[in-house]
């Protein structure tokens, strides 16, 4: 299976905009949290030890509300400086996102967590270089 991070990111967000715009806001924060782990991922995965081959290291094989803290590796401040600067500014807007509420009733995905979490999908997007996404938060 091929993992081209930077598409999915990309589909992942605007697919969420589409959602958000509709008011389906359980839907749409999924999918900002899933932009937001595969551009952290498209990041990981061009660096020395996070990845082999371009595949993805196991250890970065988690969701955003894990991996947003896995991602302050080494080698990400040289490569991706302002990833590196949302990451350790941003305090861990996803702790609460979890894949497990894709199972939940509506409403428990709040509208203020899902303009918390659009607001930082469209910075991380942004700080790795996927264009069309920082001026749309």
């Amino acid at each position: 299976m091929s993992e081209v991070y930077a598409a999915a990111a990309l589909r992942h967000y605007r697919d969420g905009e589409l959602l958000r715009d509709s008011l389906r806001i359980a839907n749409a924060d999924q999918l900002y949290g899933f932009a937001v782990e595969c551009a952290i991922k498209r990041a990981l995965v061009s660096l020395p030890g996070c990845a082999n081959s371009g595949i993805l290291a196991s250890k970065y094989r988690e969701h955003v509300e894990r991996l947003w803290d896995l991602a302050q590796v080494q080698g990400i401040q040289k490569r991706y400086p302002k990833l590196m600067t949302v990451l350790k500014n941003l305090r861990h807007p996803f702790a609460d996102w979890s894949t497990n509420q894709r199972y939940e009733r509506d409403g428990v995905v709040t509208e203020d967590a899902l303009r918390r979490h659009h607001r930082a999908a469209a910075r991380v997007l942004g700080s790795v270089g996927l264009s069309g996404t920082r001026g749309e938060a």
